[in-house]
């Protein structure tokens, strides 16, 4: 019987698409191999996620395989398939999504003029402005072909498939579907070496030139091969002296493959301190290092306060795991962090540790994952991507600061939870998941408590490299609204912060100051006429990057220049209002000229090993104060920082989000455990206009147990999270009427097929809290549930409206978020 491939092509097309075999593609067509085949006019990369045996007449066949051997094992196959089912959403973007970008294949139409004289079409418009610029000197005359969006770029007007296929009728051009070679490739580099059994003395005397005896010197005295372009710098020879050489048979040419690596893989490590476990740590260990041996799948929630030494227990893990001669994946929430856990791996695992992230070129997560694939790596450190590193034998997943937001995916889909997914991998896998956090989730703390993780504490910080275990840092709580009544509040440091800073200046210890705003001031307005300037394309007002002189948005990028005088009345009584890092940055440099200030945005780590060099700089003492965003509040550990001070303790505890506390207590709690963990000692301290806000009089006592209990009796009232299950539907597209309509139309169908349901809710449609983002305009509606309620029910309730609304306006999108972890 002829043998048919069950496809599933790499786009947000939703199903599975039957292809025949040829038979000498056979062999490579299994399940996980990427496969090209014709879809539509197109043709495109899929995944073979089934074979089977049956008739082959009138289906299309596979045209090729890329892949000699499978490029996703079966279980990550599994795990794909699960993600598009429980997140709602196509298997093919879950599968893209776990590929290494830039390496699909797929086709562009491309555009011949024939010899056809223009004379022949009839018509005008478009159609003779395309042969117009085929018969110019654009395109190079008849003989070349362009792309369609070439064509369209130079037209200044999109070229539609109907006109094409009018102009091909009357032969006047000849569109073809042709194959684009994959953005990212192997990399190969041309290498020389000594033909084997040449007698290099004679071959020396046998020439002539001195370049050409140089280079064969040169090749004698290393062992292998060199690279073409070292031996011809080192040397003087030319590439003419390499092809005389070799066709006298001395040298060979050839070309070899190159692997490109991240910069975080070829940075110095210092040799690892052997380190003496505290009894909490070797009793998690104990409980994580028996379910490895055991072969037991079974997930732990590791709660640590911040310096209890959960590194270490995830260190020891892996040793055991690898023991087991197992693989591991180890997940960590911000590319930031990836430098320090690289290196802290690293010094224990050698180049046995593979790194994954989205801030390596293509070309070198390309590489990094085909070493991954062929098992050249055991362990694989990342953020939430790296859940979809290709290993085999999966024996330990870890998630570090697990309950971090930046695990979950937004755009575009699957929107899933790195979280989640590796629970579910490992799961599936019979390996074992340890989720570890100081804050942890409420979900996962429910999880514990229910019986479903097992948890384990560390409720104390550790001693480190022979230094006694520093306590929790106290925090002190500066009132703001309090300080502006009595005038001690000059500028966004009170008078408390900037004692706090001297006397640690004084004394050369170092400083992290948190403030959760990029940019200079958040609004700029008229004092005039109340003017402010807002995006042309979001419905949001426009952030002051003073140093640049811009007026920037900092949802679609569009920026402006700072004007000097108001574009509504101008009036030259412009005002700051509000405090971004490069406000505060100034404020510093104002207060304390000789003080080095590091600051950590977006803005200043956008450039390729930019997190590094800063936080490299801060631990070689070449800074005093390192001020930032959240990005320094996560996994940070500086000897001589005594000092956290969080310069607005409020931004983001009043956004109309059930999370917002949960959010705030997390950030507060994490940026306070950055200081004193050493010898030296610590201190906190949270500027705010809330003082008794609970997420802060909880922080304030390091009390996470009694903000959960707090927290989780309002969810509960309220059927929030992780007591009922919340899925997002936002609508989007170019005109406010027609989304607010579809939003109507959709949320009718969900209404609808939720009724088929007890107790399930659909709240909205309402307008965003950000209503129009890149010209988009933005409308949501909400599904909530019992978490009794299996997730399959919920999904097919999303899937029931999807088929009720038909086919989508031209332009406008419906994106299905489940487990939302931001309604705003």
């Amino acid at each position: 019987m002829p043998v048919l491939a069950h496809v599933v092509p790499l786009t947000p097309v939703d199903g599975v698409f039957t292809y025949a075999v040829p038979e000498e593609l056979e062999r490579e067509a299994v399940p996980g191999a990427r496969v090209v085949v014709p879809f539509g006019r197109r043709r495109l990369t899929g995944i073979v996620v089934e074979r089977s045996e049956g008739e082959a007449a009138g289906l299309k066949a596979v045209e090729d395989v890329l892949d000699a051997e499978p490029a996703l094992p079966e279980r990550l196959l599994a795990l794909t398939r699960w993600i598009a089912d429980y997140y709602v959403c196509a298997w093919g973007e879950v599968l893209k999504a776990a590929l290494p970008s830039g390496t699909e294949v797929e086709s562009r139409r491309v555009v011949y003029r024939t010899a056809m004289p223009m004379e022949r079409w009839s018509g005008n418009g478009i159609g003779q402005r395309v042969l117009a610029h085929f018969d110019g000197d654009l395109f190079g005359g008849a003989d070349g072909g362009v792309g369609v969006e070439v064509l369209e770029a130079a037209v200044g007007q999109r070229v539609s498939a109907s006109l094409l296929r009018r102009l091909q009728a009357t032969g006047l051009v000849r569109v073809e579907n042709e194959l684009e070679e994959a953005r990212v490739r192997v990399k190969t580099e041309r290498r020389l070496r000594l033909a084997d059994g040449i007698d290099l003395e004679a071959a020396g005397a046998a020439l002539r030139g001195a370049r050409q005896r140089m280079l064969l010197e040169a090749l004698a005295e290393v062992e292998g091969s060199i690279a073409q372009a070292d031996a011809l710098q080192a040397t003087g020879a030319s590439s003419g002296t390499v092809k005389r050489l070799a066709r006298y048979g001395f040298i060979e040419a050839f070309d070899a493959e190159v692997e490109r690596t991240a910069d975080e893989m070829e940075q110095p490590v210092e040799a690892r301190a052997e380190v003496t476990l505290h009894r909490a740590q070797k009793r998690a260990l104990g409980a994580v290092v028996n379910a490895v041996e055991s072969e037991r799948a079974e997930t732990f929630l590791l709660h640590g306060v911040t310096g209890s030494g959960k590194t270490e227990v995830y260190i020891r893990a892996l040793t055991a795991t690898l023991l087991e001669r197992k693989t591991a994946i180890v997940l960590v929430p911000e590319i930031a962090l990836t430098p320090q856990t690289v290196r802290r791996f690293r010094a224990h695992f050698g180049d046995r540790v593979a790194v994954l992230h989205s801030r390596m070129s293509p070309g070198e997560r390309f590489d990094a994952w085909r070493a991954i694939r062929a098992e050249r790596y055991p362990i694989v450190i990342g953020p939430r991507s790296a859940v979809f590193a290709p290993l085999e034998n999966l024996g330990l997943v870890v998630v570090d600061e697990e309950h971090e937001t930046s695990y979950k995916q937004f755009d575009p889909a699957p929107r899933y939870h790195a979280r989640d997914v590796a629970v579910m991998r490992a799961h599936q896998a019979g390996a074992v998941c340890v989720l570890g956090s100081a804050t942890p989730s409420l979900e996962s703390l429910a999880n514990a408590r229910a019986g479903k993780y097992t948890l384990l504490t560390m409720p104390e910080r550790v001693p480190v490299k022979g230094h006694a275990a520093a306590p929790l840092p106290p925090v002190r709580v500066v009132n703001l609204t309090r300080e502006k009544k009595v005038r001690r509040l000059k500028g966004a440091l009170s008078d408390d912060l900037r004692d706090a800073i001297t006397a640690r200046l004084e004394r050369c210890e170092q400083v992290i100051l948190l403030q959760n705003r990029r940019g200079y001031a958040p609004i700029l307005t008229c004092d005039d006429c109340g003017f402010t300037p807002q995006c042309r394309d979001c419905a949001v007002s426009l952030t002051v990057h003073k140093p640049k002189r811009q007026l920037r948005c900092h949802y679609c990028g569009w920026t402006e220049r700072l004007p000097v005088e108001c574009p509504s009345c101008s009036s030259s009584a412009l005002a700051f209002l509000g405090a971004g890092t490069q406000r505060i940055e100034e404020e510093l440099a104002d207060v304390f000229p000789a003080a080095r200030v590091l600051r950590m945005d977006l803005d200043t780590t956008s450039r390729k090993g930019a997190h590094r060099r800063l936080l490299n700089a801060f631990g070689r003492g070449e800074a005093d104060i390192l001020l930032g965003t959240q990005m320094v509040a996560k996994g940070l550990d500086f000897p001589r920082v005594t000092l956290v001070g969080v310069v607005n303790a409020d931004t983001g505890m009043l956004l109309p989000d059930f999370r917002a506390a949960e959010r705030t207590f997390q950030l507060l709690a994490q940026v306070a455990g950055r200081a004193g963990r050493r010898d030296l000692p610590g201190e906190v301290i949270l500027q705010t206009r809330n003082p008794d806000h609970p997420a802060l009089q909880f922080a304030l006592a390091h009390d996470f147990d009694g903000f959960a209990a707090h927290e989780l009796r309002d969810r509960e009232v309220l059927g929030y999270p992780p007591f009922g299950r919340l899925v997002g539907i936002e609508f989007k597209g170019p005109e406010e009427r027609s989304v607010q309509a579809l939003a109507e139309q959709w949320t009718r169908g969900l209404v609808a097929e939720a009724q088929k349901v007890a107790r399930l809710e659909v709240l909205g449609p309402t307008a965003a809290f950000v209503g129009r983002v890149k010209r988009q305009w933005r409308f949501h509606a909400i599904l909530k549930a019992p978490r009794a309620l299996p997730p399959s029910v919920l999904a097919a309730v999303v899937r029931g409206a999807q088929d009720r609304s038909g086919s989508l306006p031209k332009g406008h999108r419906v994106n299905v978020d489940v487990d939302p972890v931001g309604l705003y």
